[in-house]
């Protein structure tokens, strides 16, 4: 029904000359609003341009232009595929080519620092929309955006060494790209609300709609409905729970936390973005680390990829396969979460590798038992959705201590699946090794589990690796512009 409603679009409307004048005259203003707002300086004058759809749309392409999918990203991707984050069919750069044809409203560029202004879109709604835009800017004058988001992306040597690439920690990146949005959605939202004399901060209750189904199907166009739920999540998460954690922040610290304090002390990772008490009382994870295997296997493998399994991740698969129950109240309970993917070798000349030629071993942490088991039930439950052919299997008994709580064991046409719970709240899965070597693969990580890691740089987490497209990033103003529109409409058409 809501994709049926907004076939009914409204009349596009072209801006004057005078309009033209009028709106860059009132650019200075919501500066100023938008500096009091957050207590950002201003540091100089806003570049601004008021352009059409097709100059938009040739910015977006030019961008995508300059980067496409790189070969670091795609071992990401055929990782989410073996995982199920996406299906085994699915052509992503296909997807988001068609994603970007949509419309946005307008945007600032952080390399040109230019503020760019659609001209079909009438006065009345150009304000909220800069009051977002403009914070952008008063966050790039004050903390150079380009250099402060590329500040959380180190090079982490543990992944290099096992995949031999030069990997990057985009868990802290994502969690940065939160950050600014998220601030600049409460300055949209306050902008909406000062005519009423309120703010974000003495309204609570707008953040809690945010939740309402309302304002989810509103956002829910064709082209998001058809998407995979890890993109919905990755897509939105930045707006969505960049905007609740700001929210919680403000809340308990005030201003100065909300905004300079989460600058200068940005959350680590996506985790704390969900969490921000674990933010604010600086909790620490003790990293799950898988050991080097490289005694255990043999040389028909060598490791494809690794990385992180974050709470983001954890919280698309769990709505992928329909346990929003489990997204809800387990997700939260995550403590840590790594894996390794490995390529089966040697691989026919030119042949590019398909989840097939993958095997996975996956290890999580979890703050209670009852969430270790809820997710090592929910996990072994998706194999009969991710392959073909899955058989579950009598799981041979423990023959000598320690044992696990729980296990689970399903044949595929990718080789066994085998899912392990732990009396300490670990989770253990292997997928497409033998039984013997998966055996030998799970001895190994709990021997290994008794040794800390405090120090251990955290490796980059899986679906926030498409942060790094241009493509999906393009994709992602489109998400944002929905969020903007329920928004406006859940604030402003109420007090009409």
């Amino acid at each position: 029904m809501a994709r049926k409603l907004r076939k009914d679009k409204p009349a596009e409307i072209k801006m004057t000359d005078v309009d033209a004048k009028e709106l860059f005259k009132s650019v200075d203003k919501v500066f100023e609003f938008a500096s009091q707002d957050t207590g950002f300086a201003k540091r100089g004058a806003i570049k601004k341009n008021i352009v059409g759809q097709a100059d938009i749309e040739k910015f977006t392409k030019d961008r995508l232009a300059r980067a496409d999918f790189s070969q670091r990203f795609a071992r990401a991707e055929l990782t989410m595929k073996k995982f199920g984050l996406l299906p085994r069919d699915f052509n992503l750069r296909e997807f988001l080519v068609k994603a970007n044809g949509q419309s946005i409203a307008g945007l600032y560029d952080d390399e040109t620092k230019m503020i760019w202004l659609l001209n079909t879109v009438s006065m009345e709604k150009q304000g909220p929309i800069l009051a977002h835009e403009l914070t952008h800017a008063l966050q790039d004058q004050n903390f150079d955006l380009q250099h402060w988001a590329k500040a959380g992306s180190k090079p982490v040597a543990t992944a290099k060494a096992q995949s031999g690439e030069g990997d990057m920690n985009d868990e802290s990146t994502t969690a940065r790209h939160a950050i600014v949005e998220g601030q600049a959605m409460v300055v949209y939202i306050d902008y909406l609300l000062a005519p009423y004399g309120r703010n974000l901060k003495d309204t609570p209750g707008v953040v809690a709609s945010m939740e309402d189904s309302a304002v989810s199907a509103t956002i829910d166009t064709e082209l998001m409905h058809k998407a995979p739920m890890v993109l919905r999540e990755a897509g939105s998460f930045p707006y969505r729970d960049g905007l609740f954690f700001e929210a919680d922040v403000l809340a308990q610290r005030g201003k100065q936390a909300a905004f300079q304090g989460v600058f200068a002390q940005p959350p680590r990772n996506t985790h704390e973005v969900f969490d921000s008490k674990a933010y604010l009382e600086h909790a620490k994870l003790v990293p799950v680390q898988i050991p080097d295997l490289s005694t255990v296997l043999s040389k028909d493998y060598e490791v494809f990829d690794s990385g992180s399994f974050g709470e983001l991740d954890v919280r698309a698969l769990l709505k992928q396969f329909g346990d929003k129950h489990g997204a809800a109240d387990f997700a939260p309970a995550w403590q840590g979460g790594t894996y390794i993917a490995f390529k089966r070798t040697p691989l026919p000349a030119g042949t590019e590798p398909t989840t097939k030629d993958v095997a996975l071993l996956y290890v999580s942490h979890w703050k209670t038992a009852q969430a270790a088991e809820h997710f090592a039930r929910f996990y072994a439950t998706t194999v009969a959705w991710r392959y073909q052919k899955a058989m579950v299997q009598d799981v041979p008994a423990c023959a000598a201590a320690p044992c696990p709580t729980g296990a689970a064991l399903v044949s595929t046409e990718e080789g066994p699946v085998i899912v392990e719970q732990w009396p300490d709240n670990t989770v253990i899965a292997s997928e497409s090794f033998d039984s013997t070597t998966a055996s030998k693969l799970i001895a190994a990580v709990r021997s290994a589990s008794g040794v800390q890691h405090a120090g251990a740089t955290p490796l980059p987490e899986l679906a926030p690796r498409l942060y790094s497209l241009p493509a999906f990033r393009a994709y992602q103003a489109n998400i944002r512009e929905g969020i903007l529109r329920s928004i406006e409409r859940e604030l402003v058409t109420p007090a009409k």
